[in-house]
């Protein structure tokens, strides 16, 4: 056997000890790069997409959430109207601005910020408006004067709007004194005036009384100068309703609590029937907490990016039930009384609410017939012009989302036949 040489061991280990060589270090690290650069890409790509589910799945939380917060207020809508054996003539339980529908010009989006491709935002004449009336659940019902066979009348005044003094003498039982009482009115607060049904007040055909409905242009203060007083009574100041009990129709938006007596348009369009100006010891008036769901398309947020909101208030305290609404539209179905049966149909026109399936001129906005309401909110992930995703919506770079519900209001249902 032939024994290798030592020059030809040391030749050999340096065959074997040189390493790569530069053309293969440059192979490799360019097969490196090739293979790094295609799994970055679909990293960074498959990032966007996980990012866009995340804002997708938001959106989803984000729309269940104010569904159901709404479901929860509406089908309360009416708490308290029903004041023993007296309950106002509907009750109205709701009561819904339409506004145009989105395909008009006028609620065509804009893009605000100038951004290519657009980001756009929506003017608050494409949502519609819903108000939740309930009644106060601290502030107990009380009678509008106290004097033996005494008459207060909401429309009496020097002028057609002038403060009209009222007295209020506290129910028998009432746990509050009179001064304590007082404090729970504030001057832009709205006070629902209704008649005993024991009496007069009961309307023919319907299961319940004449109303009207006012708001306090002063806060609560004890009187004892009036009759039956002497112990003190919770003196009201209001601006004064129309003769019968109407009020004049509210702008949109109301400027100031002061400014417009019927905010909530019960009684601006309501039959004549149903209302009435003059109210005795034996009927009630009661204190309103009503809830308003509305969209403010014009909010921006301090980057300057679009952000409209939908919004939730009661109590003069105003809440954020979801960010990027570009979408809320209100429907009713109504009560046909002519025979007694619903409009499966929704309407979403609320001017031409009215007795039967055909709309009266005469007699719309008639929110005592609403036994049913469908909310539809669209919403939008947060815009992201990067993303070169568009949809069919509106064009706009974000995922477009709606969904809807119909809530029937146990207390609007509650004497149906």
């Amino acid at each position: 056997m032939k024994k290798s040489t030592k020059a030809e061991m040391s030749r050999t280990d340096r065959v074997c000890t040189r390493g790569f060589s530069l053309l293969e270090l440059l192979v490799a690290t360019a097969v490196f790069l090739l293979v790094s650069g295609v799994a970055f890409t679909l990293f960074t790509r498959h990032q966007a997409v996980l990012n866009e589910e995340q804002l997708t799945v938001g959106l989803n939380i984000g729309l269940r959430n104010a569904l159901a917060q709404i479901q929860l207020d509406v089908a309360n809508a009416g708490n308290g109207l029903i004041l023993g054996t007296n309950v106002a003539s509907w009750p109205v339980g709701v009561t819904i601005v339409n506004n145009p529908n989105p395909s008009t010009a006028a609620c065509n989006p804009t893009n605000l910020t100038g951004a290519n491709p657009p980001v756009y935002v929506y003017q608050n004449s494409c949502f519609d408006q819903l108000n939740v009336i309930v009644v106060d659940p601290n502030t107990p019902a009380i009678n509008p004067c106290a004097g033996t066979g005494c008459t207060v009348s909401t429309s009496a005044g020097t002028t057609a709007n002038g403060p009209v003094p009222a007295v209020i003498n506290p129910a028998t039982g009432n746990p509050f004194t009179a001064a304590q009482l007082a404090g729970h009115f504030h001057a832009g607060d709205q006070v629902l005036f209704v008649k005993s049904c024991s009496g007069s007040g009961h309307l023919a055909g319907s299961s319940g009384c004449a109303f009207t409905t006012a708001v306090l242009s002063a806060g609560g203060a004890v009187n004892t100068v009036a009759p039956g007083c002497a112990a003190g009574c919770v003196g009201l100041t209001f601006t004064s309703t129309n003769v019968g009990g109407g009020n004049p129709v509210c702008p949109t938006p109301t400027p100031s609590p002061n400014t417009c007596n019927d905010p909530l348009n019960m009684t601006s369009s309501a039959p004549a029937a149903q209302l009435t100006d003059t109210f005795g010891p034996t009927d009630w008036m009661v204190r309103l907490l009503p809830i308003t769901y509305s969209v403010n398309g014009t909010h921006v947020e301090s980057n300057n990016e679009p952000d409209p909101q939908l919004t939730r208030s009661q109590g003069g305290t105003t809440n954020v039930v979801m960010d990027q609404v570009i979408g809320f539209k209100v429907g009713a179905a109504l009560w046909n009384s002519l025979n007694t049966t619903s409009n499966f149909e929704y309407n979403y026109s609320a001017g031409t609410y009215a007795n039967g399936s055909v709309a009266s001129p005469s007699d719309p906005y008639d929110f005592t017939l609403v036994r049913s309401v469908r909310v539809t909110i669209i919403g939008r992930t947060e815009p992201n012009p990067r993303n070169p995703y568009r949809n069919l919506f509106d064009s706009g770079a974000y995922q477009i989302r709606g969904s809807s519900i119909v809530v029937d209001p146990r207390n609007l249902t509650m004497n149906n036949d």
